[in-house]
């Protein structure tokens, strides 16, 4: 299952940069699948790792969300200014 996750990130990641390269439209939706894609397979690597305690993986799970949607915030926003985000 974390492959398959991985893999959906991926795709729409590089979907994603090719409309973005040609000036296309961006969907809201499948820009925050993405990203919660990727918020999935980070967890869930954090989760599987044994070198961490259980009051790290949580810190390294939220710090990484954090970041992850303030990325996603301001991506969607210059978007947004640019006319090309589709809500």
């Amino acid at each position: 299952m974390q492959n398959i996750v991985k893999v959906l990130a991926d795709t729409l990641l590089v979907d994603l940069f090719n409309k973005n390269s040609k000036g296309a439209d961006i969907s809201k939706n499948e820009f925050d699948v993405m990203m919660e894609a990727y918020k999935k397979d980070h967890e869930n690597r954090i989760d599987s790792s044994d070198q961490l305690e259980p009051e790290q993986k949580e810190i390294l799970k939220q710090l990484y969300n954090k970041a992850a949607d303030n990325i996603k915030d301001y991506c969607q926003e210059c978007l947004r200014i640019d006319g090309r985000l589709i809500d």
